[in-house]
């Protein structure tokens, strides 16, 4: 018997097959299991360990380091590092004062707004289009506090994912510290960031509820759109006329 398995071993051999070999697949990749009655001083195989997902920062980071008052709220949102990861020099500041008639929101400052600290926001086609329905509505800009969701341009945002960030907690805190009489927000992304629980995709009036009460809200289309759809800037003067006989 032995010899004939040397025999056996030595054909194999010549015919160049030194392994032995398995026709059932193996996961090499699978992790090694323990013994179960491993044998004292026998070091066992390390287990991989999974790497720790850390927690996205949050948009504008803690709540508690966020401005209180609506001018500290101006220097911060132009400098904060934690509000995106361009450079702070393309941001818009908002514009205006605490408790005016009418808060301006719009989605992100537009291509030929300037930017900077010396930049405006509406300043520019946008802007124009806005002057001409505040004078329709018997107001002007200083009646108005003027603000962006988003501190700069920013072509195609991720909506979803800055609602995820904390955007929406940030721009009530926002309102909430402007304190004004009416809301407009220009964006129905923005709208829906908000104030999600108050609007469908009908709706165009509503509120956004704060610690200090009810804000009536008035939805409408971003205001280039509105500029070259003569039935939507119809439909927002209405609902404009109506809200602002009871605000």
């Amino acid at each position: 018997m032995d010899a004939l398995v040397a025999s056996w071993s030595a054909f194999w051999a010549d015919a160049g097959v030194d392994s032995d070999f398995l026709d059932d697949p193996r996961d090499w990749l699978a992790e090694a299991k323990p013994a179960d009655n491993p044998q004292k001083g026998e070091r066992q195989p390390a287990r991989a360990v999974a790497p720790r997902e850390t927690a996205k920062p949050k948009i504008g980071g803690p709540r508690e380091s966020w401005p209180q008052t609506l001018e500290d709220f101006r220097s911060w949102w132009m400098s904060a590092p934690m509000l995106d990861e361009a450079p702070a020099t393309s941001r818009v500041a908002p514009a205006g004062k605490a408790g005016a008639r009418l808060m301006v929101l719009v989605s992100d400052p537009a291509a030929d707004d300037r930017a900077g600290e010396a930049g405006a926001l509406l300043s520019g086609t946008d802007g124009r289009m806005l002057d001409a329905m505040l004078a329709a509505m018997g107001l002007t800009r200083e009646d108005c506090y003027l603000a962006s969701a988003l501190p700069r341009h920013t072509p195609a945002p991720d909506w979803r994912q800055l609602h995820e960030d904390g955007l929406g907690e940030l721009l009530r805190h926002h309102v909430a510290l402007a304190r004004p009489r009416l809301l407009a927000v220009f964006g129905r992304d923005t709208v829906r960031m908000i104030a999600p629980e108050r609007f469908d995709g009908s709706a165009m009036t509503g509120s956004i509820s704060l610690e200090g009460g009810e804000i009536p809200l008035i939805a409408g289309y971003p205001l280039g759109v509105m500029a070259t759809r003569p039935q939507r800037k119809a439909l927002w003067w209405q609902c404009w006329l109506g809200l602002s006989q009871t605000a």
